[in-house]
């Protein structure tokens, strides 16, 4: 029978985080939108069955008091001190199993997130264990058994440096777990997985609150053509995250193109929904 976790969730302050998704929702304030995928994913921490307790490290009152209200317990942020600092100050005087977490699965399903839990409590025993997202080269989950120190080692290139500390990787078919997000693309890619209430509410809101004829789109995607049918106006394109994202004809008539030709390099817009609804060369606006 597994044991239960204590799982640590950084947030740094809204005003400094996810500074590479900033102007992604251009519809949305970027503070609201950052604050919403941690509410999603602590939302989503908190309905696993396997979390005995959260502990959310920040030092922005807005955060501290989504946190609190969704039954996390508050630990300050050391100012300066950074990401790893946090993840440590949040596993500090832990006695059972405990796992370090990101705060931008907005897609997050608590069963998968119990899934890996249970499977970081396999054999062999007193190993550090550590899901990367879903490009490879990042970490989203880093879990410790007891008496041991989750030494964290987020940041880019966290995947290899968990590794190379002797942590071992975690796989399993956890595709809301993987997908972390910090570009447009990435939200995008989050919302074909199904994106959680709060963040959900925004994109919503967007395009049925008080000022109606709005859109929502998500922007910033690029990639390449992989097919055109110039007879139905559609095609495939291929992101430079690696994914494949077909588009109608109505996303390629709002274009204002008469044709693509194969390896042509777009940008992409999508709705709340994930869907191309405009293909454009990236020197179009």
């Amino acid at each position: 029978m597994s044991q239960p976790w204590t799982v640590v969730v950084p947030v740094k302050r809204l005003t400094a985080a996810k500074t590479r998704l900033r102007g992604g929702m251009p519809d949305v304030p970027h503070e609201e939108l950052a604050l919403a995928l941690a509410a999603d994913t602590l939302e989503a921490v908190q309905s696993c069955s396997e979390v005995a307790e959260v502990r959310v490290v920040t030092a922005d009152p807005r955060v501290a008091d989504t946190a609190r209200r969704a039954g996390a317990r508050i630990l300050p942020e050391v100012a300066g001190t950074g990401l790893n600092a946090a993840f440590r100050n949040g596993a500090a005087g832990v006695a059972g199993w405990v796992a370090g977490l990101t705060a931008d699965l907005p897609a997050l399903r608590p069963a998968e997130l119990a899934a890996a839990l249970r499977a970081a409590q396999a054999d062999p025993p007193g190993v550090r264990r550590f899901v990367a997202d879903a490009p490879g080269t990042g970490t989203v989950l880093l879990a410790a058994p007891p008496g041991v120190p989750l030494q964290p080692r987020f940041g880019p290139g966290s995947a290899a440096a968990h590794a190379a500390g002797g942590a071992h990787p975690l796989t399993g078919d956890w595709p809301s777990l993987r997908r972390d997000v910090d570009t447009a693309a990435d939200l995008a890619a989050a919302a074909r997985l199904g994106l959680g209430p709060r963040t959900t509410a925004l994109t919503v809101g967007c395009r049925t609150g008080a000022t109606r004829r709005r859109r929502c789109t998500v922007l910033g995607m690029q990639g390449t053509v992989a097919t055109f049918d110039a007879a139905t106006r559609t095609g495939l394109l291929l992101l430079d995250d690696g994914t494949e994202l077909s588009f109608p004809a109505r996303a390629f008539d709002a274009s204002g193109l008469r044709l693509l030709r194969l390896g042509q390099r777009v940008r992409v817009e999508t709705d709340a929904d994930g869907d191309v609804v405009r293909v454009t060369l990236p020197t179009m606006s």
